[in-house]
């Protein structure tokens, strides 16, 4: 983490209490509700959500700005559900973040991908050209699986125009977990969809929201809307990721300042509405053994979304068990906003994520599933670090195999 010797100015100050409630902060009641409820509490004692509005109004925001807190932060936001004065400590946090990187004290790996983000419009710094090739590559394997399709003749929808559906996916599809490509593309067959990817849409993660750079973030939603608005889609359909999905569908026309012209909405959600219409038939019980949930913090508090994927998850497994806390008061899996991003964080996100492993050793569950991709791999880590003896699969892995032929 690189250092400066800066100080807060007054309008950088007066910025902070403009943030999403942030103007509340005076109004701040000091009832700790949120230091019972914020996961970090005992890894930063004395920099706390309740020390957020006490160091800004007493003058000593440089504090905060200096504090590993500030990135330690999943933005979950489960500090704001209980909080009388609903102060939304996750906008604080990116703002504050975002004055901490003018005054140099961003961390490289970040810095680095959302130098990537500027360059070449993703994180993992692929070109058009290259997410073409490889989603073509992956197509043609994913077809000689499916019976019934032609691979010869099956190809990848890219820039079709007038799709029903733009689908954006998350890098690791095409790189570290490859056989979430099959599954998504298994679906769309599945209900017949009339869908596309864009060849410029490759990562609808947005590092430029974790670390508040709000220029870049503008630019990125603005690229999304305008590639849909040109191709003429009826829908942007995200893939398995909780916060790209939540800034695409709750904060992308106060973004941009104008509606967007299509609909927002997920695969997990697409699943469902198909698998209540009859689209999509699904196994009852098709899943043997037992099968817990995780709520991502995007998709559930942020989105109000619990019901479509627990829906789905009680007709095809055969015991479904939830954990304690769940759906609104959910525990973050401590991978989040940006923190499984920042190498630096070390193991600090594991031994910050042992509230998330208690609690799936509770429910006795031999299958951890979410509906966020990031959720997903921090929960392969928990797993792994705490040799627990689940297994972890997204939300439309287990659709697919629940699938009648």
């Amino acid at each position: 983490m690189t250092d400066a010797n800066k100080t807060i100015t007054e309008t950088q100050a007066s910025a902070i209490l403009k943030k999403g409630g942030g103007e509340k902060l005076k109004a701040c009641l000091t009832c700790e509700e949120c230091l019972s409820t914020c996961f970090l509490t005992d890894t930063y004692p004395g920099m706390t959500p309740r020390d957020i509005p006490l160091k800004i109004l007493s003058g000593n925001m440089q504090e905060l700005v200096e504090s590993e807190f500030i990135w330690a932060c999943t933005l979950c936001t489960r500090c704001t559900v209980d909080c009388p004065e609903h102060i939304h400590m996750d906008a604080i946090v990116r703002a504050l973040r975002g004055i901490a990187r003018a005054q140099g004290r961003g961390y490289k790996r970040l810095e680095d991908g959302l130098q990537q983000i500027k360059e070449i419009g993703n994180s993992v710094g692929i070109s058009a050209e290259e997410f073409v090739e490889n989603i073509e590559w992956l197509g043609e394997d994913a077809a000689g699986e499916i019976e019934g399709l032609d691979e010869d003749e099956f190809k990848v929808p890219i820039d079709k125009e007038g799709a029903d559906y733009l689908y954006i996916p998350n890098p690791r599809e095409f790189t570290s977990a490859p056989h979430l490509f099959s599954v998504y593309l298994k679906f769309f067959l599945a209900i017949n969809a009339d869908w596309t990817f864009a060849s410029n849409l490759c990562d609808i993660s947005n590092w430029a929201y974790y670390m508040g750079d709000d220029e870049t973030n503008l630019w990125l939603i603005r690229r999304t809307v305008d590639t849909a608005r040109k191709l003429g889609v009826k829908a942007v359909v995200s893939t398995e990721c909780g916060h790209g999905y939540k800034i695409l569908k709750k904060d992308a026309e106060e973004v941009i300042g104008e509606p967007l012209g299509f609909e927002v909405t997920s695969v997990v959600e697409l699943a469902h509405h198909h698998f209540k219409d009859g689209t999509l038939k699904l196994r009852r019980g098709a899943i043997d053994e037992s099968v817990t949930y995780h709520d991502p913090c995007n998709v559930g508090r942020k989105l109000d979304i619990y019901e479509p994927p627990r829906e789905l998850l009680r007709h095809i497994a055969a015991e479904y068990v939830e954990m304690d806390p769940h759906s609104r008061h959910a525990l973050c899996c401590a991978g989040g906003g940006s923190v499984a991003q920042n190498t630096d964080m070390g193991q600090k996100r594991l031994a910050n994520a042992k509230g998330k492993r208690d609690q799936i050793v509770a429910t006795g569950a031999k299958i951890v599933t979410s509906s966020c991709q990031m959720c997903l791999a921090q929960l392969m880590d928990i797993q792994a670090h705490y040799d627990l003896p689940v297994t972890v699969k997204s939300v439309m892995e287990l659709v697919i195999e629940s699938m009648e032929e």
